[in-house]
């Protein structure tokens, strides 16, 4: 076993294992997982499936249960600056060593068998969070559900945030299919908690043929706002609580879902306080994130599909600005650029495209193109993120805002390079 390698020479091993390849599978990893003793974890473990909502959802189940006392494992994906950004232990991020010791136990076990980046890196949490002797582990589904790496290990309680139309490619074009990939994390006898207003059949198909309990929004609990507060209802109780940190009304409905899971997860309702706590303090890099830079107004948010681009228009509608919003835009090659264009389209003055550094990255020359075709905005394009993000802001005066959003490639380099301004 190595363990005098660097995190650094650690990470340049995993990007030989091919990052960008995508191979959907639980045999590989369920191996991996019993030779390196992590197939019967102690801990309890809430699973994070959906399109969109899943990093906040996961934040603030831990927030609540850290803030009642408990030890809370969290992983989630992609990271923006750090790799270490993706394992957290009771909010402090695993140490280069923790991580490299992890890596280590997982290259020796697997022997000859292959792994892809995520699974190794999903493996290398679980032995961080057994070293740690977690109470709980909050895991965030990389894609879909039914066979995604977090799914190789049963949950106590899954959620459900949203389904819309992403991922094609491996879950299937149309709701029925994705909602059933992402109702694969349900358990029987466990609680599955849907946070989609508008559930595709196949999640209550597939709650009903593995025996799970089935909390719907709206139905079985609920998130309604009035006058500076806002009321959570569920199974176990009701809690007047203030509004989020995060300022956006998906942040309610996401921290609705969470308490919920945590009800179940306990068999009570969480104190005040804790939900209290929790939805004050939670904030999340490259979701509704504001700076201010230069007196203008910078919101970095890592929307990537229809779905997300609709809800940052709905936002950019709702808080309007003095100045004209430009966006500064970029996507990976499988996500539906034309129909996220569309969406902000009637709220973005100009475009300024960046080109990507990653292989599946969009051609910056064609979506500036794609632009063109779909607005009447001015587009220009850029060799970078970064050259796009500083050509943008030299443009703009007082009240102008620059809107950083299409991907977690595009808003990972304009974020640090935010925090190294500072």
């Amino acid at each position: 076993m190595q363990t005098d390698i660097s995190l650094d020479k650690w990470l340049e091993r995993l990007e030989q294992l091919q990052p960008d390849r995508i191979e959907l599978g639980l045999e590989r990893i369920q191996e991996v997982s019993v030779k390196a003793g992590l197939d019967n974890p102690e801990c309890r473990i809430i699973t994070v499936a959906g399109t969109n909502g899943k990093g906040s959802t996961v934040a603030y189940s831990a927030s609540i249960l850290q803030a009642m006392g408990m030890s809370v494992g969290v992983y989630t994906s992609p990271h923006f600056i750090d790799f270490n950004e993706r394992i957290m232990i009771n909010n402090v991020r695993a140490s280069e060593a923790e991580l490299c010791a992890a890596f280590a136990h997982i290259d020796w076990c697997r022997g000859g068998t292959p792994l892809t980046y995520f699974e190794f890196t999903t493996l290398a949490a679980m032995v961080c969070f057994k070293k740690s002797a977690v109470d709980i582990a909050v895991l965030e589904v990389g894609l879909g559900g039914r066979l995604d790496a977090v799914n190789a290990w049963d949950s106590d309680v899954a959620c459900i945030t949203s389904i819309g139309i992403d991922h094609t490619d491996w879950l299937g074009d149309d709701r029925n299919s994705i909602g059933y990939e992402k109702a694969g994390v349900a358990r029987q006898g466990c609680a599955l908690v849907c946070g989609e207003k508008n559930p595709p059949a196949t999640i209550a198909e597939h709650a009903s043929a593995t025996d799970a309990r089935l909390l719907l929004a709206n139905k079985d609990f609920s998130a309604t706002v009035s006058d500076r507060q806002w009321t959570f209802q569920g199974p176990h109780g009701t809690a007047e609580l203030p509004m989020p940190a995060i300022q956006a009304a998906w942040a309610i409905n996401n921290a609705a879902v969470a308490i919920c899971a945590c009800s179940e997860l306990l068999g009570s309702l969480p104190p005040q306080s804790a939900l209290a706590t929790a939805v004050q303090q939670v904030s999340i890099d490259g979701r509704m994130q504001y700076f201010d830079y230069q007196s203008l107004v910078v919101l970095l948010d890592v929307a990537h599909n229809r779905a997300a681009a609709a809800l940052l228009a709905d936002f950019l509608t709702d808080n309007p600005v003095d100045g004209p919003t430009v966006a500064v835009f970029s996507c990976m090659q499988d996500k539906d650029a034309t129909a996220i264009v569309n969406e902000l389209a009637s709220v973005v003055d100009q475009w300024f495209i960046g080109q990507i550094d990653y292989p599946r990255a969009f051609d910056a020359t064609a979506l500036m193109q794609l632009v063109a075709t779909e607005t009447d905005a001015r587009a220009e394009v850029f060799a970078s993120v970064i050259q796009a993000f500083d050509a943008a802001v030299a443009q703009l005066q007082v009240g102008s805002r620059v809107v950083v959003f299409g991907s977690f490639h595009m808003v990972g380099p304009v974020l640090e390079h935010l925090k190294a301004s500072r």
